[in-house]
């Protein structure tokens, strides 16, 4: 494999940049002198190699997204219904957190502007419906009884719970709120196969 071309090295440059400054600044707060200092170049780099701050954002967040997309692709298909379980609620409610108290005030950032940026709005749109979308299917694999409207209910019901988990992340929370979010994502779950959802 060959050597990144200085244009994706440069671009991978400005969007560290831009991430670091959101993260300390907000969206609105990040502007494009900020994140040419931030990277160490002039602002003339900037929109040469990502474009107008309209650009900027939309590289953002499809870069953030699709790091988070990576983690919650479909799980094995011979995996017995309790080891998917399993695997759906570690994922969701890993020990360690997956990503840092940085990229989660991105992400609040990037769901905050959607008002304002709808390509934006509809990127992160479309990755909640896959992730909401992935986890529904693996709960219908792992209980093949239920409903589909049921497992896409429950599966938004921890979804919501994984959100609200990560956006607590920057407060440095006891383990007990871990626990209480991955119990309260096996209860939905666990009403899912009882049939009592809805």
């Amino acid at each position: 494999m060959g050597r990144p071309s200085l244009a994706d090295v440069r671009t991978a440059e400005i969007l560290d940049a831009f991430e670091r400054c959101v993260a300390r600044f907000g969206l609105e707060g990040s502007s494009l002198e900020k994140v040419a200092d931030e990277a160490g170049m002039k602002r003339s780099i900037l929109r040469h190699y990502v474009g107008n701050r309209d650009d900027l954002v939309h590289a953002l967040a499809e870069r953030v997204l699709g790091k988070y997309r990576e983690q919650f692709g479909p799980l094995p298909v011979e995996l017995a219904a309790d080891e998917r379980i399993d695997r759906v609620l570690d994922r969701l409610f890993p020990d360690q957190p997956v990503e840092s108290t940085e990229s989660v005030l991105v992400i609040e950032a990037l769901i905050g502007s959607a008002a304002q940026y709808p390509d934006v709005g509809r990127l992160v749109f479309d990755y909640v419906e896959h992730l909401v979308g992935t986890t529904a299917t693996e709960l219908g694999q792992a209980r093949p009884n239920a409903s589909a409207d049921d497992c896409w209910a429950v599966a938004y019901g921890i979804v919501s719970l994984w959100f609200n988990q990560e956006s607590l992340a920057p407060l440095d929370l006891p383990p007990r709120y871990l626990a209480a979010a991955h119990a309260n994502a096996r209860r939905l779950i666990d009403d899912l196969t009882d049939g009592r959802v809805g």
